[in-house]
Order: C-alpha cells, then sequence, then structure tokens
C-alpha cells in the first residue's frame, strides 16, 4: 500500500485464538466442530475460554461471512505487544545485547499468516506502553547508570521494532505510541475510590516506567527509531483515548506539536496520524454535539486521523447506547474519517464481554445500525457494490 494514500478501510481487532477456530471450523462439519473447539480449548486454556465455547458451527460460519465479505483490516488485540508472548525463561539481554529469544512471535505469525491468506491489511498494534514494560527489561536495568538505562532501553525497542519489520513486511499502520497522556477522568476516578494516582509531567504526559527510563519527550526518539527502521513503508500512530476530554485534547496536541516541532528542526516526516481509540463510554454526555467537538478538534492537528479500537459501552441505558452507535458513522464520514477498526468481531469475542458493545451480536449477526459502518468504511463492501 502506498503510505502516503488514505483508502477507505473496514478492520477489526483479532485474537489468534479467533484466527485458529476459523481454521478448526474451515476443516470440520457440522457434527465434530465442537468437540475439536473444545479439545483446541482445553490445550490452549486462556482465561476467556468459556466465551469462546458459544462460538458454535453456525456462529462460526457468520463470523467467518462478515470476515470475507466486509472486512479489509485486521488488528492482533494483543498478539504483537511487548512482554504479554515474551519467553519467560529468557533474559533481555547477553552482555549488552538485545537477546531475541526473548520474543515469541508464534501467536502474532498466526494472525499475520490469516490476513495474507484472506487479502487482509494489518495493523502492528501496540509498541510503547505503560502497561507493558517488559518485566526482564527492568530485570536487567537494575543498578545501572541513568546513561546505561536509557541507551539500553532505546537498544531494546529498536531491535523489537526490526524484528517487527522483517516479520511483518506488509503492515501498513503501526500504534507506535499508546496512551501516554494523562487522563483526568481516570486520575478523578482514582482519587475518589481511593487508589494511588500515577504521576504526570508539567505537560500532561504520564510519568510511567518508559518515561523514567527514557526522559522527558522520549516519544520524539521513539518515532525516530521507529522512521529509520521503518522508512515509508508504514504509517506511524499516536494512539490514545478519551478523546473528548478538552484537558487531554491539549495534551494530544502538545505531544503532537513537539513531534512536528523536532520534523521541522530537522527535515524528516516522523508521526502520520493520530489514532482515535474510540471506546465510547455510553454515557448520556456522549451525544452527536459531543462528537462534532471531538472530530472538530482531532482532526485539527495536522496529521490522518483514524479510528483504531471502537466499541460502545453500556453504562447507561440501551436507548442512549444505540444513538451513539448511530450517530458515530455519520459524524466521522462529515469528518473525512476512511479507516475504521471495531475492537472485537462481535459480542463474544469482544473483551467487553456482557456489554453489546460491538458491531456484531453474539449470534454473529449484524445489529441494525451496522451497515452504516459498513457502508462508510468498508473498500471491499464498495468494491463488490460496484461490480454489482
Amino acid at each position: 500500500m502506498d503510505r502516503g494514500m488514505i483508502l477507505k478501510m473496514f478492520g477489526s481487532g483479532i485474537s489468534y485464538l479467533t484466527v485458529d477456530l476459523i481454521r478448526i471450523w474451515k476443516s470440520s462439519g457440522e457434527n465434530d466442530f465442537a468437540e475439536k473447539r473444545d479439545r483446541y480449548l482445553a490445550a490452549e486454556n486462556p482465561p476467556d475460554a468459556s466465551y469462546y465455547r458459544q462460538l458454535d458451527y453456525q456462529r462460526m460460519k457468520k463470523m467467518v461471512r462478515f470476515i470475507d465479505r466486509y472486512l479489509d483490516s485486521v488488528t492482533p488485540e494483543n498478539e504483537m505487544k511487548m512482554e504479554i508472548y515474551f519467553n519467560r525463561d529468557q533474559p533481555a539481554f547477553i552482555d549488552d545485547e538485545v537477546n531475541t529469544r526473548l520474543f515469541n512471535f508464534s501467536y502474532a505469525d498466526k494472525v499475520y499468516a490469516f490476513a495474507r491468506e484472506n487479502g487482509l491489511n494489518i495493523r502492528i498494534h501496540t509498541i510503547v506502553w505503560y502497561r507493558h514494560v517488559p518485566g526482564q527489561l527492568a530485570e536487567y536495568l537494575e543498578n545501572r547508570s541513568a546513561e546505561d538505562r536509557k541507551k539500553l532501553t532505546y537498544q531494546f525497542i529498536r531491535t523489537y521494532l526490526q524484528c517487527l519489520k522483517e516479520r511483518y513486511p506488509d503492515a501498513y499502520s503501526m500504534e507506535l505510541i499508546n496512551e501516554i497522556a494523562a487522563d483526568p477522568d481516570e486520575i478523578r476516578i482514582l482519587r475518589e475510590e481511593g487508589k494511588p494516582v500515577y504521576d504526570v509531567d508539567d505537560e500532561g504526559v504520564r510519568i510511567d516506567d518508559w518515561y523514567r527510563l527514557l526522559g522527558k519527550h522520549y516519544y520524539i526518539e521513539v518515532f525516530r527509531l521507529a522512521r529509520e527502521v521503518f522508512g515509508d513503508k508504514i504509517k506511524l500512530f499516536y494512539n490514545d483515548n478519551n478523546e473528548g476530554n478538552r484537558e487531554k485534547q491539549i495534551i494530544f496536541k502538545t505531544v503532537i506539536d513537539r513531534i512536528r516541532a523536532y520534523e521541522r528542526d530537522h527535515q524528516i516526516r516522523l508521526i502520520d496520524g493520530f489514532g482515535m481509540q474510540c471506546h465510547f463510554w455510553g454515557s448520556k454526555d456522549e451525544t452527536r454535539a459531543y462528537m462534532e467537538d471531538m472530530f472538530s478538534f482531532c482532526t485539527s492537528l495536522g496529521v490522518e486521523v483514524q479510528i483504531t479500537e471502537f466499541d460502545v459501552s453500556s453504562h447507561s441505558t440501551r436507548e442512549i447506547q444505540e444513538s451513539i452507535f448511530n450517530a458515530f458513522p455519520e459524524v466521522a464520514r462529515k469528518y473525512g474519517i476512511k479507516v475504521f477498526t471495531t475492537w472485537g468481531l462481535n459480542d463474544i469475542v469482544s473483551w467487553l464481554h456482557g456489554e453489546d458493545a460491538s458491531l456484531v451480536d453474539a449470534d454473529c449477526d449484524l445489529k441494525p445500525f451496522t451497515m452504516k459502518y459498513i457502508e462508510a468504511f468498508s473498500g471491499k463492501y464498495e468494491r463488490a457494490k460496484r461490480m454489482e
């Protein structure tokens, strides 16, 4: 894909478990799929196995049809993140050289192979995130000087990026930096619940373990490393959430302005876009006007905007939840959004189990408003309609 092109793209988060179950389904009949599914889940023993067991033969059939008809891309939900699938018995370094045997890409390989086999584009998700600072990295850096910790951490990130480039050369986009802006709503809730509140710098950036290792404005260097590794072969995104919060918007702008100032000073392109996660809470305040303000701000940042993790929780009423679902694609189209990813293929495999947060229900049927999203964002659907 030409990095400069912005094409319509309708995507979904997906897990290796779903990919494996699709392979099992395709080699099964209606009479033996459930047995094969349960045997596989017993062997893998994932924490959410009970949800995946709800995927019977007919639901699988509808899920595969949804992918075949409408999806242009997939995003591995956890498989490309640091730490989650690392080999626990391996150190981060050996004699100050990154030990690549620490990295376990076997799960990500499954999703990538599935994407290639089905003609789907793929995003890399997500690299530097406060929730996943590898324990082996922190352990190795104990008792090292601040200068060594910074140098070795950047070396670690660069090596990880290089491995991703070599293994997944066809990825079109990457959520490189994730959720670095402090969240005022999250901080308020933590205080109300009497829980510890994380540290924040004077520009509103979360002071997490990455920040402590690398220092202020470290995200600029991470973007520089990624651009050196990938060149122009992939779009690099800063990804964040609660995009309608006015205080948080100031932080988004500060971060992006810092990166773009570096670009101007050094005559180099680093950042391609801002990823709006769009995890809606299902609040009465998330009105069409709220969305208008949110998109108006985010599309004014001077970079491409994509929707990266959309869903709508059910924290109020069903009517409010459905009004959010109905309004969103209309407002997004108004502001020129072309790339959209829903976070979960359906309500069964969604991370928000039981909240009806996805575009496809627990029977793997489209919800009444889902065709709005397909018509707005699916390049595959658009091409099929043109050929009719």
